[in-house]
């Protein structure tokens, strides 16, 4: 039986991911969103808006602690998370430092589900 990860949750991520580049200034978000946005920009993903692609990154931890929540397998949450933006057009590297760089920034409190 799946657990029940937020799915629009993270299609939100991938589809987000695929149509990004930050463009509005920085100046309005945190250390968090700008080390964030900073790997969004590395990684050459455009987003409509930074609040967009920081709404993303902060969507990787709403999956991320939702399934912790439900007691669902660490290698399942990233794997749901990284098919997900597979699907929405970003290669494997790209979706895997997209959720690394996402819990990293908004809630590293989670770091052990990326290792585990």
């Amino acid at each position: 039986m799946r657990a029940h990860i937020a799915r629009p949750t993270i299609l939100a991520v991938g589809a987000a991911a695929v149509a990004v580049l930050a463009t509005a200034p920085l100046a309005q978000g945190t250390d968090a969103d700008a080390q964030f946005l900073a790997v969004v920009s590395e990684l050459g993903l455009e987003f409509g808006s930074p609040d967009e692609a920081t709404e993303a990154g902060n969507n990787v931890c709403d999956v991320v602690a939702e399934g912790t929540a439900n007691n669902v397998e660490p290698a399942r949450i990233r794997a749901d998370i990284i098919n997900s933006l597979l699907g929405e057009g970003v290669d494997h590297e790209q979706a895997t430092r997209l959720m690394v760089a996402a819990v990293g920034a908004y809630c590293p409190v989670y770091n052990g589900v990326l290792t585990g």
